[in-house]
């Protein structure tokens, strides 16, 4: 079994969609965190939103025009990592299709509930429960794509989109599929918004990531951008701090690395102190875009491929003093959440 390689990146994000406005945006440190337009707010509060995306622009589907943000959003960002890989429209059993979400349609779940409570079951368009369920992003890309392979939803937090790669992985190993293609979305909400603040948990972003990952020995047509050298992912509530950093530690472990061959990390959360990484650079994509969940992850391996194709850091998403290396090799991406969930990833060079 060769190397799993990242062949094709979809980034849709509040600072640029595809990959050439997305990199520009993170070396220039452009932010796309401004005034919420999306809807009506108690006050004035800045987001990571999505602005002026013409859909029919991106897609050329008109059963997909209704369909909720969250939904267009993870057609883009797929449409966008098939093409950058080469691949059009697929047919057969032969790719997988993993999505990883935090909230789903909110938008369309909150506008079905408020028509049922106010007007009556038969005032509803069938839209909003069909493209309100969990599994509705996948579904729908998975229809225009003509993916009939496997198809999952992962739901859940920030880690979920490490572990939707994980799964894509296995299938990969396994042999069911040739390629898998994992994407993250999200859409800002106003009641989930306001739930958000009071916790104090802002800003909060909007949009999808999506990459192609494939078995090195079957890639046709395209040059990887990296190889996924190793992931762990664990929960432990008791303990969360010894959660992260035994992820860590295991993530080296699974790429036969050691921490000193990290030359960049990527993350959405402070390192454990214990783990010895202030001498690493470090950064983040949420000061520039906001906090999209599980889809800043997916920004963040994204944008750390990039960084390992070129072997370069923009300078716009570094989050430390430490020293930069000419050279980058491997970067490491984690993420970790209160309740005791961590999960990390390493991408190499090939």
């Amino acid at each position: 079994m060769g190397k799993i390689v990242l062949t094709g990146i979809g980034p849709v994000t509040p600072i640029g969609i595809g990959k050439e406005q997305f990199w520009n945006a993170a070396e220039n440190g452009f932010s796309g965190i401004k005034s919420l337009t999306k809807f009506p707010f108690a006050h004035v509060i800045s987001c990571g939103e999505i602005r002026d995306l013409s859909f029919d622009n991106y897609i050329h589907d008109r059963r997909f025009r209704r369909a909720a943000s969250i939904s267009q959003y993870t057609l883009i960002g797929s449409n966008l990592a098939m093409n950058d890989a080469g691949k059009k429209m697929i047919g057969g059993y032969n790719t997988a299709l993993i999505q990883g979400i935090t909230h789903g349609a909110m938008n369309y779940t909150q506008a079905f509930h408020g028509a049922l409570i106010k007007e009556g079951v038969d005032s509803i368009s069938p839209i909003l429960f069909s493209d309100s369920t969990l599994n509705a992003p996948a579904s729908n890309a998975s229809i225009y794509l003509g993916i009939n392979g496997p198809v999952h939803t992962l739901v859940g937090g920030a880690d979920t989109a490490i572990k939707a790669i994980m799964l894509a992985c296995q299938l990969l190993d396994k042999g069911t599929v040739d390629r898998s293609l994992v994407v993250c979305a999200e859409e800002l909400n106003e009641l989930s918004l306001s739930c958000y603040e009071r916790l104090g948990f802002t800003p909060l972003s909007e949009g999808s990531g999506a990459i192609l990952i494939e078995n090195e020995e079957t890639v046709k047509g395209s040059s990887p951008y990296c190889y996924i050298a190793g992931s762990a992912s664990e929960c432990n509530p008791s303990n969360p701090d010894a959660a992260l950093y035994n992820v860590i530690a295991a993530c080296l472990e699974t790429a036969s690395l050691k921490i000193q061959d990290i030359d960049f990390i990527m993350s959405d959360c402070p390192s454990p102190a214990k783990a010895f990484l202030n001498n690493i650079p470090a950064g983040s994509i949420i000061p520039l875009s906001g906090n999209a969940f599980a889809v800043t992850v997916l920004w963040h391996v994204i944008l750390s491929s990039l960084v390992v194709k070129s072997g370069t850091i923009p300078g716009g998403v570094i989050q430390n003093k430490a020293m930069i290396f000419t050279r980058i090799k491997n970067v490491m991406i984690w993420t970790a959440g209160k309740e005791g969930t961590a999960s990390a990833i390493i991408l190499s060079k090939l």
